[in-house]
């Protein structure tokens, strides 16, 4: 028998996405010691505040980490998964397959409208689908979207034809949002932003704050229950900290990790953990950079992490050492796998002596200019590696620039960042994250990896798929064309902390909050 995990996987077509939708709760800080009021109370404003500012390029459809509140806030998706991983409705009501799984069949909920007036139809669930196969837009659910035929045969019926089965699209589904299709050069150009959400875009002042004001025709009869969200910038950590202390915002996020810490302990605050297996720190290495051609090098610079210290100082012990991209519910971990790579810079000094490694030779780290915690492990790294003589030079990038970078693997050396989707099925990792899948980011290929790719999507039983990902892993920890540093409990900038009044933040498998369910008690 297949477990459901292994149906996703092998069910999973090329290119499937990576995140699920902003709605698919599985799990909750219960941080609070004074009980709530049973019944939520409408009105007020929430205010959250934020270290970086949103970045427009690319809305909605590439799923910029940074723009994930914005996104939660205004959009919704076709279909959810529970906490078991079951698709359940959202803006589609109900669906049906056909008996050789190669049909869907979607009926869409009614009267449903976009924030602008205009009723969400099929026309427009069609469009959006279909937008993800240009390539100007980056999406990593392209080679997904290639593979659907979709029809919009009635105003509330989609259909989408496939030519195998491909019941574990629903992973894409609930990951593709939905835009008014007329908004969308107002989204890329930051003028404005118009879903089917519980909120409507009312302003963006860069730097500065964004607002949303409560949906009145949102389809969750009653929801939202707060009339407005104030995202607010507030691009220093400490002043941010000392406006949540001070009440001047309800929420913060990234905050740092020792002072998360310390609220943690307070039961007048809720941090909310939100990675759920699914956040990853990484550092990546392009291959067709003559200094990091031979593996030997690559091995030794992986070798040369010290991923303790990097969990327990950039951290703050929120997270675990890792050498493979698995968190250890997936069918692809293997715990002496894990250990691969444990910080041994004797090793590495004799894998790079080995390589005939030129100790006058610099190496350059790119990094995101909103992700704290890369910057402390960059630190950290870069003293490492000097020890054994490699220069390295941290070059940090504005973050949408970074951004733009990973699809096509511009960074021309090493970069430190994030990544997710590894929750999910294997399948859906392998074929949509730019850092593993083919094409990657480091610019590596092999026969063999890509062929194994392909067999973990048409894999059908659970002991063929555990082989192949031990295998795709071994590739990965051989050739160290990324080399895993951290599992993270919190997102990349810091855990999520908010105060008392906020009441029932929920949040799914990636880390995206349900703001409709959100009340304040004040």
């Amino acid at each position: 028998m297949l477990t459901r995990r292994a149906v996703l996987a092998r069910c999973l077509p090329a290119g499937a996405a990576a995140l699920l939708s902003a709605c698919a709760v599985i799990n909750r800080q219960e941080a609070l010691s004074t009980p709530s009021p049973a019944t939520p109370r409408a009105g007020g404003t929430l205010r959250i505040g934020r270290l970086g500012d949103i970045a427009p390029a690319g809305a909605p459809f590439l799923l910029t980490p940074t723009n994930l509140q914005l996104f939660s806030l205004v959009y919704d998706t076709l279909v959810t998964y529970d906490t078991q991983f079951v698709p359940q409705p959202r803006l589609a009501a109900g669906w049906e397959w056909s008996a050789d799984a190669r049909r869907l069949t979607l009926n869409l909920r009614p009267n449903v409208k976009f924030h602008s007036g205009r009723a969400f139809t099929s026309m427009d669930a069609k469009f959006n689908l279909e937008h993800l196969r240009d390539p100007a837009v980056n999406s990593p659910f392209r080679g997904y979207a290639n593979q659907m035929r979709i029809s919009a045969p009635d105003p509330l019926m989609l259909v989408i034809d496939y030519d195998s089965p491909a019941k574990g699209s629903f992973d894409a589904l609930a990951a593709t949002l939905m835009p008014d299709p007329q908004s969308l050069d107002d989204a890329n150009a930051g003028r404005g932003f118009v879903g089917t959400g519980p909120f409507r875009f009312q302003e963006w002042s860069p730097g500065d704050h964004l607002t949303v004001a409560r949906n009145a025709d949102y389809w969750q009869k009653g929801k939202p229950f707060v009339d407005a969200v104030e995202l607010r910038i507030l691009s220093d950590p400490q002043t941010a900290l000392v406006a949540l202390e001070t009440g001047n915002v309800d929420w913060l996020s990234g905050v740092p990790g020792l002072d998360a810490r310390r609220l943690q302990s307070d039961p007048s605050y809720q941090v909310m953990l939100t990675a759920t297996g699914g956040t990853f720190y990484y550092l990546g290495q392009d291959v067709t950079v003559p200094t990091l051609a031979d593996r030997r090098v690559r091995q030794a610079l992986s070798f040369a992490i010290n991923r303790q210290r990097m969990v327990d100082t950039a951290l703050a012990g929120f997270g675990r050492p890792a050498s493979v991209p698995w968190p250890r519910s997936s069918p692809g971990y293997d715990a002496t796998q894990d250990a691969t790579y444990g910080f041994d810079l004797g090793r590495a000094r004799q894998l790079l002596e080995a390589a005939n490694w030129d100790t006058n030779t610099s190496l350059t780290l790119a990094l995101p200019g909103s992700a704290p915690s890369t910057g402390a492990m960059a630190q950290i790294y870069q003293a490492d590696l000097a020890s054994i003589g490699v220069k390295l030079v941290i070059q940090q990038l504005e973050t949408v620039d970074f951004l733009s970078r990973l699809p096509t693997g511009g960074f021309g050396s090493l970069w430190m960042n994030t990544m997710a989707g590894m929750n999910l099925s294997p399948a859906t990792f392998l074929t949509s994250a730019f850092t593993v899948r083919v094409p990657n980011t480091s610019h590596f290929e092999s026969p063999r990896y890509r062929d194994l790719i392909g067999q973990v999507v048409a894999e059908t039983s659970d002991q063929g798929l555990k082989s192949e990902l031990h295998e795709i892993t071994q590739i990965m920890l051989d050739e160290a064309f990324v080399a895993l540093i951290a599992e993270a409990t919190a997102r990349d900038a810091g855990p999520e902390v908010a105060r008392g009044v906020v009441r029932n933040p929920t949040w799914n498998v990636f880390g995206l909050f349900a703001f409709e369910d959100v009340w304040l008690d004040r």
